[in-house]
């Protein structure tokens, strides 16, 4: 097995941020609400029994020489030629319906929520991987959309620090964004940073992230890589364009059933970290990463080919979710956070009339 560190890049795209229409791979069917199959507004096509083969024979190489779980690519491969030998998918002549209905088929067996197969009525140029046009096109729209990532950054009463972050964007655009969301936190008492509507991002963003939490190069997390049994050591940057937010000030981090991927990584370092506390319910379980492959035409996969693994864990997050710190309902969650800061806060504040403002709003949460 071959081991590398590194402070930032990847030789993947681990929790990628997705292929069309901001079509977050990373959550599966958990974000349906953003997913879809393929771009939208696409036009459905027929297919026949041969081209259904060929997608089904072209997932199968894929899997076999590059799915992180080789015991599972078997049992898929053989699960859909079973299927396509009973004549289950005869009917199949939707291109839309029969990548969701192998989608399902696949998840019956390797329960992966990043594994999924997609249809594009644009054909697929034959170029090792690259993303068509129109994905590149409706990522690009929704990371514009969300601010890449940085969606929301305020400050609460009591000088309380609020992020919402809705996805980890391109690295590109996402440094300054984030660089000057920590510029105006900095001074904060507490932090509360909200990924309950952050279905995943680039994992190069979500170090960055992280490293603005934690002092630099703290190991966060290791990325084995089926192929070449590849362990990469991914630590936290030294270099950040904007202030390391104080390691004394406490962060707490919301968390919900759409937290998915990139964001669940976020959220799970940092709590194995004990460098935050988690609030909220339950995330989405999907932690393996990979790339996209294409099948045929107008197929494509997204083929995990490798697994995180926390180095204080020794585990990870998928099928399972992050387990929150304090189990709450997502709408309450933010309001549980709040209280929760404001009693540490009311602990170390020596001004009277401050200290009855801030016992006056934590009973006001309750």
């Amino acid at each position: 097995m071959t081991i590398a560190t590194r402070t930032h890049s990847a030789a993947h795209q681990p929790w990628l941020l997705a292929l069309g229409a901001l079509a977050l791979l990373a959550c599966g069917g958990c974000l349906k609400r953003l997913h879809g199959n393929g771009p939208p507004d696409q036009k459905d096509m027929v297919i026949t029994d041969t081209d259904r083969t060929a997608v089904i024979d072209a997932l199968a190489t894929a899997l076999h020489q590059q799915y992180v779980f080789p015991d599972k690519a078997e049992l898929i491969d053989r699960a859909l030629h079973d299927h396509l030998q009973r004549g289950d998918y005869a009917n199949a002549s939707s291109a839309a319906g029969f990548a969701e209905t192998l989608t399902e088929h696949i998840a019956a067996v390797a329960h992966d929520k990043h594994l999924e197969v997609r249809y594009f009525e644009r054909p697929i140029e034959p170029t090792g991987g690259d993303q068509p046009p129109e994905m590149v096109a409706d990522e690009n729209a929704e990371q514009l959309y969300n601010n890449h990532g940085v969606f929301e950054v305020r400050r609460i009463r009591f000088n309380l620090g609020y992020l919402k972050l809705h996805m980890f964007g391109r690295p590109e655009q996402a440094t300054d964004k984030l660089a000057a969301a920590m510029r105006l936190l900095h001074d904060s008492r507490a932090l509360i940073v909200d990924l309950r509507d952050c279905g995943g991002g680039d994992p190069e963003t979500v170090t960055l992230a992280e490293s603005y939490l934690v002092p630099a190069s703290t190991h966060l997390i290791d990325m084995y890589t089926r192929v070449g049994d590849v362990t990469e050591h991914v630590a936290a940057k030294a270099d950040l364009t904007g202030p390391r937010y104080p390691a004394g000030n406490p962060v707490f981090i919301l968390i919900g059933e759409d937290t998915g991927s990139g964001c669940e990584a976020f959220a799970y370092t940092l709590q194995a970290q004990k460098r935050a506390t988690v609030i909220g319910a339950r995330s989405a379980g999907a932690a393996n990463f990979g790339d996209p492959h294409r099948l045929t035409a107008h197929f494509m996969a997204f083929v995990p080919v490798g697994r995180p693994i926390d180095p204080i864990t020794r585990s990870n997050w998928e099928g399972v979710g992050v387990t929150p710190d304090l189990a709450v309902a997502e709408d309450k969650a933010l309001d549980v956070a709040e209280r929760r800061c404001l009693q540490l806060i009311l602990a170390l504040e020596h001004k009277p009339s401050r200290r009855e403002a801030i016992g006056k709003r934590i009973a006001e949460l309750e």
